[in-house]
């Protein structure tokens, strides 16, 4: 049975609507793992399905699947073999963690490092909202001494996550950092290079799920024929869609509070607030992904670096786990 602690912390992870993906999918991670040790030999598939299920519908995002799907797999695997009888389950199953963590870790610093050798001879550039790989990488430029650049930051509502960009990126003492409102947006393409924007969740077919505008940039860049990079780490590929082989994509992008938009209220007032959507493959010049930097057409590399993946050969084989186990509500 789950603990009353687990499932107050996954409310807290549902409630989290300042933290990015990554340090989310750390935080599912974490509560997952205490939950495991906690319930040592009573572990069983059932209530570590339902466990990950819980985490899984506290974001859409393509990160915690990363996360939890292949230690779904691992612990499976513990549980199968009796791991859990053994008197070092425990660090078995912080082995377990720690491995998926460190490989999670190293292919973001890969992509950031891909990122931040690509801008290199950029000087002007654009970005928008707040991506932690976008804006580690243009840190580790003004570190490395690439001060020179001027970058356009458009930003987001209602979060103004773009405004945490600009400052941090004002203060790494680059030479020019315009902070205007997404709208901005053609202003700023006269004078901007190149696009780059971050991905909440990629689909094996090239779509790309960014926060609302992203479409808008990246069809005005493309327009002008400047420029779209996409950067992501593997960890934004959306893994339950390859497990189900699922061609048509249709992720859930849900209506968040009206109230962020406004207080006023009529009964012939609809407030639309969502804070993603789509951009389609063929508006994206590169995508940046682990130590690669992939030309367009994006999906056919894509789809060919993917058959590469460790986690996507064991495909068949988390599908049948994921699939002969119901959830359990004791």
């Amino acid at each position: 049975m789950l603990s009353k602690t687990f499932l107050k912390e996954v409310e807290f992870v549902h409630n989290d609507k300042q933290s990015g993906a990554a340090k989310i999918s750390e935080a599912t991670l974490l509560i997952l793992k205490r939950e495991c040790l906690k319930l040592g030999k009573d572990l069983n598939r059932s209530i570590l399905k339902t466990a990950i299920q819980l985490l899984l519908d506290t974001h859409p995002m393509a990160t915690i699947e990363n996360a939890l799907l292949p230690i779904y797999l691992r612990l499976t695997q513990l549980i199968k073999s009796g791991g859990l009888q053994k008197e070092d389950s425990k660090a078995a199953i912080e082995l377990i963690f720690a491995t998926r963590r460190e490989q999670m870790r190293i292919s973001e610093k890969n992509t950031i490092e891909t990122l931040t050798n690509a801008l290199q001879d950029k000087s002007t550039i654009l970005t928008f909202s707040h991506s932690s790989t976008v804006n580690t990488a243009l840190l580790h430029l003004a570190g490395e001494g690439y001060r020179d650049k001027e970058i356009f930051v458009l930003e987001s509502r209602p979060l103004k996550e773009g405004e945490r960009t600009a400052l941090s990126l004002a203060n790494a003492g680059f030479k020019k950092i315009h902070l205007g409102i997404d709208f901005a947006v053609n202003e700023y393409s006269e004078q901007a290079e190149v696009a780059v924007l971050g991905a909440d969740m990629i689909h094996s077919n090239g779509q790309v799920l960014n926060k609302i505008g992203s479409a808008t940039i990246a069809h005005l860049f493309h327009t002008k024929s400047k420029e779209v990079i996409i950067a992501a780490s593997p960890s934004k590929v959306c893994l339950r869609g390859i497990i189900n082989s699922n061609r048509d994509w249709h992720p859930l992008i849900p209506h968040r509070d009206s109230k962020e938009i406004t207080k006023i209220s009529s009964p012939n007032l609809i407030v639309w607030n969502r804070y993603f959507e789509i951009i389609q493959p063929e508006l994206i010049s590169y995508l940046i992904m682990d130590c690669y930097k992939f030309p367009a057409p994006i999906s056919r590399q894509l789809e060919s670096f993917l058959k590469e993946e460790p986690i996507i050969s064991l495909r068949k084989e988390l599908q049948e786990l994921w699939h002969e186990v119901d959830f359990t509500i004791a």
